[in-house]
C-alpha cells in the first residue's frame, strides 16, 4: 500500500520511515522560537524520533529508507512550511543543540568516573553552576561520581548538563522520571529559565502538571504503536489535552475509539466515620537506619476498601515506611522502638526489575496460579494492561514499561488485606497510566481491601487518594510521616511545603489545574494551596 493511501488521518507522504515494514513518523511537530513546546502521547508512537529529527542528529528520509535524499530535497520538500524555516536554520546556521535523552546510558557512559562537580564545572559562569546545584538538589552529591548516583539523581544530573550548556535547541525527552513532584517542578523551573527569544525548548512529558506548568503550548502525538505516528497543530494546554484525553480533534480525525475520562472523587470526612469492614491500626514509631536517617510515623489507622496515597519528597521515608509494614526492613540497619503489627501484604516494590529466566506465562503460574485463572481478575486487571503483548517473553527481555506492568498484576494477584504499591507511573506514559490508576482503584474497592501506593504524579495522586499520607522534614535525614487524613486536609497540607503552585479541579475533565503559573497575579494573595470544586 502506498504512502499517501496508508494515513486515514488526513496527512500526506511519510517523514521518515526505519525500513520495510517498520515504524513511519507521519508528520512534524513545528516549534516556535522563544516558546516551550510540550509533547504528550502513548509510548511508541515516534515521539523520541521527532526529536532526533528536530535535533538534526537524524535527517528524515521521506520514507525512502533505501535511497535517503540529501538536505536540499529535504527542504524542497518542506517548501511553504514553517519546518523548512526551522531545517534551514539547522542547516544553514549550523544551530546548537542539546538533548537531555530519555535513557540516561549515554551519559552514565561517558561520563562514568566523573563527578557531579565536573559535569556542572562545564557552565559558562560559576554562579550559573552554582544556581543549578541548589535549584536541582544537587549541593550535597557534588564530589560523587555518577556510576554511583541513583537513577533520580542522574536525572537531575541530565537535566543540569543540559542547562549548563548555550544552546539554540534544547530538547527534553521525560525529564520528571524518578522525580518526586517538588524537584519536578523544580526541573520545569531549570527547563523554563533556559528560553530566550531566538531559541527553542521542546520537551516530551507524561506528567499532566509539570507540562502544564512549563509549555508554553503543546502538541498531541498519537498513531499505533511501532507501526506510525502523527501529531497534531499546536494547541493551549486546556485545548490539547482535553483532545488527547476525547481522543479526537473536532472536526477532522478520530485517533482513539474511547475517551479517558478522569474524574476525581474525594471521601470527605466528618464527625465520626461509617465503620466499614476491619479496621488496621499501627502504633507510633520510631525507626532509624544507622546514624543519618530517622523517621518518626504517628499513629494512625486505615479501613477496608480504600486507597491511601503517600505524599512527600524523595527521601522523607515513604518507601521505609511500605517495607515496615510489609515487615521486610533488616533487623541490623533499622532499630523500631516498638513492635510493629503484623500485617497481611502484597508489595510492589519501586524497582520493577525481577531476577528469572522464565517467561512471563511460567512466572505467573508460579506466583498468581488462581488469579492468572480467574476470568474476572484476568477481565479487570490483566487485559487492561494487554498481558497477552509480553505473555511469552522471558522476563529478561521485557523493557521497563512491561517489567511495570507485571509488576503490577503480580502484585494485585496476591491474596492480602493490604497491597503495597510503589509508584505504579514510572516508565509508564500518561495513557497507561490513567488505565493503571483506574485498575487499581476499581480493584481495590471490588475486593474491598485496602491499598496504599506511593506516587509522585501529581494526576494520578489525586485521582487515587481516598485518604493521603503527608510524609514531611528533612529528606534522607529526620522525617515525620502523619496518619492518613482527608484528601483535601492532606493535599493542602503537602503543597504549603512546596509553596510553589497552586490547584484547582477543572470543571470539564477533573484534572488539577495550576493556578497561578510563574507566579502570577493569582498567587499574591491565596489562602489555601489546593482547590477542588464540589
Amino acid at each position: 500500500m502506498s504512502d499517501r493511501k496508508r494515513p486515514r488521518l488526513g496527512f500526506g507522504d511519510t517523514v521518515h520511515c526505519y525500513g520495510p515494514n517498520s515504524f513511519k513518523l507521519l508528520c512534524l511537530p513545528v516549534p516556535k522560537r522563544g516558546q516551550v513546546m510540550g509533547l504528550v502521547g502513548s509510548n511508541g508512537i515516534g515521539k523520541s524520533t521527532a526529536l532526533q529529527i528536530l535535533s538534526g542528529l537524524l535527517k528524515p528520509n521521506l520514507g525512502r529508507f533505501e535511497n535517503p535524499p540529501d538536505w536540499q530535497e529535504i527542504l524542497d520538500h518542506f517548501k511553504g512550511t514553517k519546518m523548512k524555516n526551522y531545517f534551514t536554520r539547522i542547516v544553514v546556521d549550523n544551530l546548537k543543540v542539546i538533548t537531555k535523552p530519555q535513557c540516561l546510558n549515554n551519559l552514565l557512559r561517558d561520563y562514568y568516573i566523573a563527578t557531579v562537580g565536573e559535569i556542572l564545572s562545564q557552565a559558562d559562569a560559576r554562579d550559573m553552576k552554582q544556581q543549578l546545584a541548589v535549584d536541582l538538589g544537587l549541593i550535597h552529591i557534588m564530589d560523587r561520581k555518577l556510576g554511583i548516583l541513583s537513577t533520580g539523581e542522574l536525572q537531575r544530573v541530565a537535566i543540569a548538563y543540559a542547562a549548563v550548556h548555550n544552546a539554540d535547541i534544547y530538547l527534553f525527552d521525560e525529564p520528571s522520571t524518578c522525580l518526586d513532584i517538588k524537584q519536578r517542578l523544580k526541573a520545569a523551573q531549570v527547563i523554563r529559565s533556559l528560553v530566550r527569544p531566538n531559541n527553542y525548548v521542546i520537551v516530551v512529558e507524561h506528567d499532566l502538571v509539570m507540562l502544564e506548568y512549563l509549555s508554553d503550548f503543546i502538541c498531541c502525538c498519537f498513531g499505533k504503536p511501532g507501526i506510525s505516528g502523527a501529531v497534531t497543530l499546536p494547541y493551549s494546554f486546556k485545548e490539547g489535552i482535553d483532545i488527547f484525553l476525547a481522543g479526537f480533534v473536532p472536526g477532522k480525525y478520530k485517533f482513539r475509539h474511547k475517551s479517558l475520562k478522569f474524574k476525581v472523587k474525594i471521601q470527605r470526612v466528618s464527625g465520626e466515620q461509617i465503620e466499614t469492614g476491619a479496621r488496621h491500626k499501627y502504633p507510633s514509631v520510631t525507626v532509624t537506619q544507622g546514624r543519618k536517617f530517622k523517621l518518626k510515623v504517628m499513629e494512625g489507622e486505615f479501613s477496608d476498601s480504600g486507597i491511601i496515597v503517600l505524599l512527600g519528597e524523595n527521601g522523607t521515608g515513604k518507601t521505609t515506611f511500605l517495607r515496615i509494614l510489609a515487615g521486610i526492613f533488616e533487623p541490623r540497619t533499622v532499630e523500631c522502638d516498638v513492635e510493629i503489627p503484623k500485617f497481611n501484604v502484597s508489595f510492589k516494590r519501586q524497582n520493577v526489575g525481577i531476577v528469572s529466566e522464565h517467561t512471563v506465562r511460567r512466572f505467573f503460574l508460579s506466583n498468581i496460579r488462581d488469579s492468572y485463572k480467574d476470568p474476572q481478575f484476568v477481565r479487570d486487571v490483566m487485559k487492561p494492561l494487554l498481558y497477552k503483548n509480553f505473555i511469552d517473553k522471558k522476563l529478561p527481555n521485557l523493557c521497563l514499561e512491561e517489567f511495570q506492568r507485571v509488576s503490577l498484576i503480580v502484585c494485585l494477584g496476591k491474596p492480602a488485606d493490604i497491597y503495597l504499591i510503589d509508584e505504579p507511573s514510572t516508565y509508564l506514559d500518561l495513557e497507561q497510566s490513567i488505565i493503571v490508576s483506574k485498575i487499581i482503584k476499581k480493584f481495590i474497592h471490588r475486593v474491598k481491601k485496602t491499598a496504599l501506593v506511593v506516587e509522585h504524579d501529581f494526576t494520578m495522586a489525586t485521582y487515587l487518594a481516598d485518604r493521603v499520607m503527608v510524609f514531611e522534614g528533612n529528606p534522607s535525614v529526620d522525617c515525620v510521616a502523619n496518619p492518613p487524613q482527608s484528601v483535601l486536609t492532606g493535599m493542602n497540607r503537602f503543597l504549603s511545603h512546596l509553596d510553589m503552585i497552586t490547584l484547582r479541579k477543572d470543571p470539564t475533565n477533573f484534572l488539577p489545574r495550576i493556578v497561578n503559573r510563574f507566579e502570577s497575579i493569582e498567587d499574591r494573595d491565596r489562602e489555601s494551596h489546593y482547590y477542588m470544586d464540589d
